[in-house]
């Protein structure tokens, strides 16, 4: 079980390393986010905004939506193989950064357990200047940014639009996920493409857990709730996996 579940969550890093949302069922959600923010804070990049991001992650087509309004960060997106709609909150509690996962058609979330907030998420990404690239008719900033976060190196190259406030607007990324010990990294590649800028404040309901939700246990809880045939899953995901 341990596999399919990670190569899940591996499947989920893309939007997570697009922008501050957080990597499905993993327990260093809140660390995610982390180099982001320190991305934001070095650029100068804007952080009250929503975006629609459609991705290709490793020949798959997924699409997701961000809504950020400061330190609060809302993820809209459908789970991959499981057709399971997912938001992916966090927002600030009592002075710390506080991550849950809600599932709006089962009206469940989960609160994700914690990063331990060590050397990993503390370590600033390196942004290197590659000049500029025309995309889309425009000039952009070009910028590859190198990290490591839990094990997981990425590289992302970046081109960033003046006409959208000097935000992303194309992302390719390269990253080795770890699935387990004993198991061989998982390469990921992907191209994010960020459409449908809006400037504008949120709703703050944006931020907020419905009344109606209860918690769920776990992440497995729900994943196991919406796998309607287990063997095949896994036969998909056993697929994707590199040969050794």
């Amino acid at each position: 079980m341990n596999v399919p579940i990670r190569l899940l969550a591996a499947l989920c890093l893309a939007p997570v390393l697009a922008a501050p949302a957080l990597a499905q069922g993993s327990d260093s959600q809140q660390s995610a986010s982390q180099p982001w923010m320190k991305f934001e804070k070095e650029l100068g990049l804007q952080t009250t905004y929503s975006v629609d991001m459609a991705m290709n992650v490793m020949g798959m087509n997924m699409n997701s939506r961000t809504v950020r309004d400061g330190g609060k960060t809302r993820t809209e997106m459908t789970m991959p193989f499981m057709n399971l709609k997912m938001v992916a909150l966090e927002i600030p509690e009592n002075g710390r950064p506080v991550s849950y996962s809600l599932f709006p058609e089962k009206k469940k979330y989960v609160l994700n357990e914690s990063g331990d907030g060590g050397g990993a998420s503390a370590a600033m990404p390196q942004i290197e200047e590659l000049g500029t690239e025309t995309y889309d008719g425009e000039a952009c900033v070009k910028r590859r940014m190198t990290m490591v976060q839990d094990g997981i190196r990425s590289d992302m190259v970046m081109l960033f639009s003046p006409k959208q406030k000097n935000m992303p607007v194309k992302m390719t990324l390269t990253a080795n996920a770890p699935m387990g010990p004993g198991q061989p990294a998982m390469p990921i590649q992907s191209v994010i493409l960020f459409k449908n800028y809006d400037f504008s404040a949120p709703d703050a309901a944006l931020f907020a857990i419905p009344a109606d939700y209860v918690q769920a246990t776990s992440m497995q809880e729900i994943v196991m709730e919406s796998m309607p045939d287990m063997g095949a899953l896994m036969q998909q995901m056993r697929q994707m996996q590199p040969a050794e």
